[in-house]
């Protein structure tokens, strides 16, 4: 059997300002609307895939300490070609580096971008994660 990823689904506080910061800093485009009128779903294409994106349910309460992985996805990771450039344009755009660049390992140098809330971190790497 062979698997490959079709998206990531990803449930906001605030759908509409997570939109908003992933067109932003990573370019991201919106492909496509889909749900239901209790579960509305935007998705949008960034860095070659598909994030869906919803509201998070009212009932649920997801506790996390800043900078702590709560529930969920807590990191979304993206290469690039070269990191010094990505993290000066990202922060030329506004965005908030809250950790690096670091190299973790020979051959992997890493930073982390604050995502739009809900404890979600971007990390930008240039190098392999096998």
């Amino acid at each position: 059997m062979k698997y490959s990823l079709d998206h990531i689904h990803v449930r906001c506080s605030d759908v509409a300002a997570s939109i908003t910061y992933y067109k932003k800093m990573f370019d991201a485009k919106e492909v496509a609307r889909a749900g239901t009128k209790e579960m509305p779903i935007t998705i949008l294409e960034m860095a070659g895939e598909r994030f869906s994106f919803s509201p998070k349910r009212q009932e649920v309460t997801i506790r996390s300490q800043p900078g702590e992985p709560g529930w969920g996805i807590y990191q979304i990771g993206v290469k690039v070609e070269n990191l010094d450039a990505s993290q000066a344009e990202l922060k030329e755009r506004g965005a908030e580096i809250s950790a690096g660049p670091l190299t973790v390992r020979e051959g992997l140098r890493i930073f982390f971008v604050r995502g739009p809330g809900d404890g979600i971190h971007v990390g930008i790497d240039r190098g392999s994660l096998s």
